[in-house]
């Protein structure tokens, strides 16, 4: 059945560790991250496009969040204020995040390079299929990022022009959305493709410690298979067994060299993503309180949904890999190695000693990023947003400023 498949499958090519962020890379090639060669045709326009994205979308959405607070700060009613609140919250971040991404790019072009060689380890039929089904379950993951934070814009503008407003509140120096139907709509388009282009952003460098570490735990089961194959063929010689041994060590150190390049970007952008999380949360979760319409509150309660999408998968796929470097370490440890020469056991010995720790990843090098971290720093920021509003009764004082 698997041969079948296989041989059905390689007609149309099987999916490489490398093709798992082949979605991201169109993504990123869309908001003119991945410049082409100047060889190549045409390449003055992508140059030109990317400049068209920078100015729109990283420099007018800040600046367009910053004239609405000084113009029509006073004019917000509570909804208003939460609902504005949450963007400069969010861009700052994605902003950030992308600074982030783009000072240490080249690492990720070096963890290609290591996932094609991790691949080249992969000779047989079932290590294949399973790395082919995981580069599947990448795009998957992915598509559906991509569904919940589109998800969350198509139901902001949606929701704010059935309300009769703009759904972001972009300062416009160009069009007045208060004068007529057409200007209107041209406003919320506007605002769709800024905003659009800061999603996809904050999409693509939320996606990617997903989709690296789900590689990560590929190659580690895919490790913890030829562990449990060593010495299985008795026909062969000590000197066979120890170069397949050789080789398992071989494979852990490019997964420990691979875990250690994306270990930095991770921990950067991680820890920016949970701390304005866990003010969205906050935020998010005071303005349902204010909201009067049945559509602010439904979107409101998406966009806490989309919140608790940005960190969760990934605090997931860590705490999974704890379990797959225990299980490796286990599975190790158990391997036929009873009756083995001297110098296999003692290579052994080593390879176990070093295997033990881990792989850990961690925000800022302060707290490692689980499940458990997750709720935590989460559930604090959010509950001490809460907390701030309800202590210096703001919810009064803009009631009296605004009648």
């Amino acid at each position: 059945m698997i041969s079948k498949y296989a041989e059905k499958s390689m007609g149309n090519g099987l999916l490489s560790s490398r093709d798992s962020v082949k979605r991201l890379d169109i993504a990123k090639t869309l908001l003119g991250w991945r410049p082409p060669s100047r060889d190549s045709r045409y390449w003055w326009l992508y140059y030109i496009w990317t400049l068209f994205v920078i100015l729109s979308v990283f420099i007018y959405v800040p600046y367009a969040l910053i004239m609405t607070g000084i113009k029509d700060l006073r004019n917000f009613t509570i909804t208003d204020l939460f609902t504005f609140l949450q963007a400069p919250v969010n861009c700052n971040a994605a902003i950030l995040k992308t600074i982030i991404f783009h000072f240490m790019k080249k690492r990720y072009s070096e963890v290609q390079k290591i996932m094609d060689q991790m691949d080249n380890r992969s000779s047989g039929i079932e290590e294949r299929l399973l790395i082919h089904n995981r580069a599947s379950i990448c795009h998957l993951v992915t598509t559906i990022y991509q569904g919940v934070y589109f998800g969350f814009l198509t139901m902001a503008v949606m929701g704010a022009m059935a309300t009769g407003k703009t759904a972001f509140c972009l300062y416009n120096p160009l069009i007045d959305s208060d004068e007529g139907l057409l200007n209107f709509c041209k406003a919320n388009l506007i605002e769709t493709f800024t905003i659009g282009g800061m999603v996809m952003a904050n999409m693509i460098i939320d996606v990617y410690p997903v989709v690296c570490v789900i590689i990560l735990r590929t190659h580690i089961n895919l490790l913890k298979l030829r562990i449990e194959n060593l010495r299985s063929d008795l026909e062969k010689s000590d000197d066979q067994h120890y170069s397949e041994l050789v080789e398992c060590v071989k494979d852990y150190q490019l997964i420990i060299e691979y875990a250690n390049l994306i270990r930095p970007v991770i921990s950067c952008t991680v820890s920016v993503q949970l701390l304005s999380t866990g003010v969205l949360l906050g935020l998010s979760a005071a303005s349902l309180l204010f909201f009067d319409t049945m559509v602010e509150r439904v979107v409101s309660g998406y966009y806490s949904f989309a919140i608790l999408f940005q960190t969760f998968p990934f605090s997931y796929v860590c705490e999974q890999l704890i379990g797959d470097c225990h299980d490796l370490s286990i599975t190790l440890f158990h391997s036929k190695w009873i009756g083995a020469e001297r110098r296999y056991r003692t290579t052994l010995k080593n390879f176990m000693h070093n295997i033990h720790p881990p792989i850990l990843f961690t925000a800022c090098g302060i707290f490692q990023i689980c499940l458990n971290t997750n709720i935590k720093v989460m559930a604090k920021f959010a509950f001490s947003v809460v907390a701030i509003v309800q202590g210096m009764n703001l919810v009064d004082k803009l009631n009296t400023n605004t009648g």
